[in-house]
């Protein structure tokens, strides 16, 4: 008994190809729409095909690669899971479900706080209160007042540090621009010129001053142009 031969997807797009060949030109009807038929069939068929194809690549066993120093036991068998591990119970990998573990984000216990920034401006503003609430609902600083005293891991930085010492000053101040910088630096030019020229006018005068006396002088001088 002669052995049945095997329908590839070659064999069935050459006829496919043959037929509509065939159909092109042809002026009956009949036979048109009979090789019609037959393309549509083989058409399904080649898809039949293809699909067939897929699922025996994917059963396949394939060659699991992973980083240097992984455990294998942690990551999952693709085998397993495509169900086409041959290996069994040998298996290097995970053949159950290997649950993943969140990154959990550890605060330090030593770590230092900072107080709220809403907080500083509701003391300064007297607003401050049993009651009080920060308008942050995520804000993760300290929102109560703490006994200094006592052992706490609460510390002021730098900008809370500025922010309070700016916020105790007076009103009357001026504010510092360019042209009140310009001002000021060139006030202190003139003063140290007119030091200098003091200086010069006494010097030859009062020769029989030593050099102690005429520092001394100097230092006079400074004094009560600062005053």
């Amino acid at each position: 008994m002669a052995k049945k031969q095997q329908v590839t997807q070659k064999d069935i797009k050459a006829q496919i190809k043959e037929l509509e060949e065939k159909t092109f030109g042809l002026k009956n009807k009949k036979q048109k729409a009979a090789l019609e038929k037959q393309i549509e069939a083989l058409r399904i068929k080649d898809n039949e095909l293809k699909k067939n194809k897929i699922k025996k690549d994917m059963k396949q066993p394939i060659i699991q690669k992973i980083p240097v120093g992984v455990d294998p036991k942690t990551v999952q068998c693709i085998n397993y899971v495509n169900k086409c591990c041959n290996e069994g119970l040998n298996c290097r990998f995970a053949h159950d479900t290997v649950k993943k573990v969140e990154k959990i984000s550890i605060i330090e216990k030593n770590e230092p706080k900072h107080v709220c920034r809403f907080l500083i401006d509701a003391l300064n503003n007297k607003e401050y209160s049993a009651n009080w609430k920060c308008p942050f609902s995520k804000c993760s600083d300290i929102h109560k007042l703490i006994d200094l005293k006592g052992d706490t891991s609460a510390e002021l930085s730098l900008e809370e540090y500025l922010e309070l010492s700016r916020q105790s000053l007076g009103d009357n101040l001026t504010p510092l621009t360019e042209e009140n910088f310009k001002i000021w630096k060139e006030k202190k030019l003139k003063k140290k010129l007119n030091i200098k020229k003091r200086l010069r006018l006494l010097l030859p005068v009062k020769k029989e001053l030593n050099y102690l006396k005429t520092v001394l002088i100097c230092l006079w001088m400074t004094t009560q142009q600062s005053n």
